[in-house]
């Protein structure tokens, strides 16, 4: 995973692959106050961003997930939120598969070890490898938030 605030972008640049520098300008270049809920894509179906908001939820009424195909940058407009996340391992037991249509796994309950909290302007990137538990209360209470996910499909 990795973790950084939109200001810190430009320093981070030289150091990832170009599909990653691409979300990661997208991220900083837009004022995302301005951009309805929806999908937007930045390049068909090998990169898209998803804008939505919701309210954020005990950890223990979300569940691990992963992806197959793409890497997820989540990336905070407004609000605050704590992911959990944890090596994707051969043990661990996918519980819901929704990977043909959605490139969506869910996996049974782990004890995640790790976690950061995203507030406004925070993003974290999530790999193929890493279990993420989104969408979580950051300090016991709910939170609005407005989440972009840019994701970026594995070549």
């Amino acid at each position: 995973m990795i973790f950084g605030h939109k200001t810190d972008i430009e320093k981070l640049l030289p150091y990832v692959s170009e599909d990653l520098q691409k979300a990661l300008k997208y991220l900083a270049a837009t004022d995302f106050s301005k951009v309805p809920n929806g999908r937007y894509e930045l390049d068909g179906e090998k990169m898209y961003a998803n804008v939505d908001t919701y309210t954020t939820e005990d950890s223990s009424k979300k569940k691990p997930e992963a992806h197959n195909k793409y890497i997820d940058v989540q990336y905070l407009g407004k609000g605050s939120e704590k992911i959990y996340f944890a090596p994707r391992t051969a043990d661990v037991k996918v519980v819901e598969d929704y990977a043909a249509e959605r490139d969506l796994l869910f996996f049974e309950n782990i004890a995640e070890k790790d976690s950061v909290v995203l507030n406004a302007g925070d993003f974290a990137v999530l790999f193929p490898w890493e279990l993420h538990r989104p969408g979580c209360n950051a300090d016991g209470t709910p939170s609005d938030v407005q989440k972009i996910v840019v994701k970026i499909a594995v070549k």
